[in-house]
């Protein structure tokens, strides 16, 4: 499959790249590192990013496309989606992706278990630590070289995914293809300036508050939650899209076992979720509610006319979990 991946890629003319809604480091590094490369092998490629990106990757990633025409699909003689498990959260946003993607020109490259994205052209695999670390051994035997700049975009989301290689999904082929990255001149500098220490004063402030504030713990201190309020978000002008690592403040407090970060959207209330023992997955309790992930880091949407009911939905799972 690697070897069709690689011919598809190589005799392509103008490649169209897509990820999921609300991206994350893996989705923009893997979107953005497979641009580089295609460019750098002189193919006309595009990233699709239907929203303005998070602060700390706007000086890594460059150009977005809004939106793509009937007209403009048409250009493309190849689509690829990265890191994104189904359809309804195709970044585009549009009947005109699936309908490309019934064309047969379309790869599909991703780590979620559950991926139902139908295409004949499809590198799936759940044990990869990342859609980065797929992308990465998919260029690595591609026999072209790969750039400093595009190296940089992989190890970023390989680090992002696996929290700096400190999370469960860390494994010898993680660390061995984030080294490759380096090798091939990465700039972990960068990638720490730009994505791990570089948060505006206002978001510092916000997690403050919403810290000393918000966060509960419940099952003899097993979980761990918050639940991010919209007046909070006013008061220091905060942009959930912004919102990646505040999950970890959770995490990170002794004696969690599982940590969960909560907001209102329109459909309801946005629910994420991680685990930090395999002996207690959170996967499972995503999908109960249509959501999907990983084992150990999922999400789902719950509708509930406030939070004290999805909050009282949710203790419940987790005492059923932990007295299982």
């Amino acid at each position: 499959m690697i070897r069709c991946i690689v011919q598809k890629l190589l005799s392509a003319r103008n490649v169209l790249i897509m990820t999921h809604l609300r991206p994350d480091g893996d989705a923009l590094g893997s979107s953005f590192g497979l641009r580089q490369f295609l460019r750098d092998n002189g193919i006309s490629a595009e990233v699709i990013i239907p929203m303005s990106m998070p602060n700390r990757y706007r000086s890594l990633c460059h150009g977005e496309l809004a939106a793509v025409s009937r007209e403009e699909f048409a250009a493309y003689d190849l689509a690829v989606t990265v890191d994104c498990a189904n359809s309804e959260r195709l970044g585009c946003g549009s009947e005109l992706s699936l309908e490309y993607l019934k064309s047969g020109n379309f790869i599909n490259i991703d780590h979620h278990k559950g991926n139902s994205l139908d295409v004949s052209c499809a590198l799936l695999d759940p044990e990869a630590a990342s859609a980065c670390t797929i992308v990465a051994e998919i260029l690595l035997q591609s026999g072209r070289e790969i750039s400093p700049q595009c190296a940089t975009f992989l190890l970023s989301g390989m680090m992002t995914d696996t929290g700096c290689f400190c999370f469960a999904n860390t494994n010898g082929r993680a660390l061995r293809t984030a080294a490759a990255m380096t090798d091939c001149g990465a700039d972990v500098e960068k990638i720490a300036n730009n994505i791990f220490f570089n948060k505006e004063l206002n978001q510092l402030k916000f997690e403050s508050e919403l810290t000393g504030e918000h966060l509960k713990t419940a099952c003899n201190g097993k979980f761990a939650y918050m639940y991010i309020p919209e007046t909070l978000l006013e008061k220091y002008h905060f942009d959930l899209k912004e919102d990646e690592g505040l999950i970890d403040i959770v995490r990170s407090v002794s004696g969690t076992v599982i940590a969960m970060l909560c907001h209102r959207r329109q459909d309801g209330f946005r629910v994420s979720l991680r685990s930090k023992n395999k002996s207690f997955p959170v996967g499972s309790i995503a999908r109960q509610f249509g959501g999907g992930g990983h084992e150990m880091a999922a999400g789902c949407t719950i509708e509930a006319a406030d939070f004290s009911t999805v909050e009282k939905i949710m203790l419940q799972c987790m005492e059923n979990l932990f007295n299982a």
